[in-house]
């Protein structure tokens, strides 16, 4: 009796939506430990430590390994490594709007110790801290560039400029869902989330504009032919 092929989604590759699942889920981990934390489900300390190192390190070899693949939206080297840089350029605007309000007394760089201190435990030395704290911060930067290039790259109509908007918006707005301003000390007025919404569409201008333009650079975002194949 003949063997059907195994398929994935109608007109996606199986492999192709086995990779977006894998980077989703190993970029969002970032994130994970953190929401986890909130909810008492896991040790922010546990996961992060243990979790994350392996987890960064395994989309590293994933991004080397589709290191020849034509260039395009369907590559992981693609989401991986643009997702990174522009996240990481993203967070760095992002502090950098948020740096004049910190100067005039807003407590808003007062997570990243505390961040530092689930990761590293209150006792280490201080300096260790701020590094950990301010390190895992630019982490999720560099997750949510990754996590919006793997989902950019199934949908083929999305403007990467729009599309990284209203991601950083949406993942904001899921933020506030949970109980991080409460975790943190953090006031939920009509200041904060003006602060908060504009910072996180500045990181989304900031992303799409770098993905917008680097992208064409790296190949268009049609499928290659020996994926149009499958």
């Amino acid at each position: 009796m003949r063997r059907r092929r195994a398929r994935g989604l109608p007109g996606v590759p199986l492999g192709l939506l086995g990779n977006r699942l894998m980077v989703f889920a190993l970029a969002s981990l970032s994130f994970g430990c953190l929401i986890g934390q909130f909810y008492g489900w896991w040790s922010m300390r546990v996961v992060g430590d243990w979790g994350l190192p392996p987890a960064t390190a395994w989309l590293g070899y994933t991004a080397w390994r589709h290191r020849e693949q034509p260039r395009s939206l369907t590559n992981p080297h693609t989401w991986i490594v643009h997702g990174s840089v522009g996240g990481l350029l993203a967070a760095f605007a992002y502090d950098l709007y948020r740096l004049p309000f910190v100067l005039r007394g807003e407590a808003l760089f007062n997570v990243f110790p505390r961040f530092g201190e689930l990761l590293l435990g209150s006792s280490g030395p201080r300096w260790a801290i701020l590094a950990v704290g301010w390190t895992y911060h630019f982490s999720n930067g560099a997750a949510l560039g990754i996590m919006f290039l793997v989902l950019a790259g199934g949908c083929r109509r999305l403007p990467l400029l729009w599309g990284a908007v209203g991601w950083a918006l949406f993942v904001e707005a899921m933020l506030l869902l949970t109980p991080y301003a409460a975790f943190f000390g953090l006031p939920l007025n009509g200041r904060f989330m003006f602060l908060t919404a504009s910072a996180h569409l500045v990181f989304g201008v900031a992303l799409g504009s770098y993905l917008r333009t680097m992208l064409p650079r790296t190949g268009d975002r049609r499928r290659p032919n020996s994926e149009k194949a499958n």
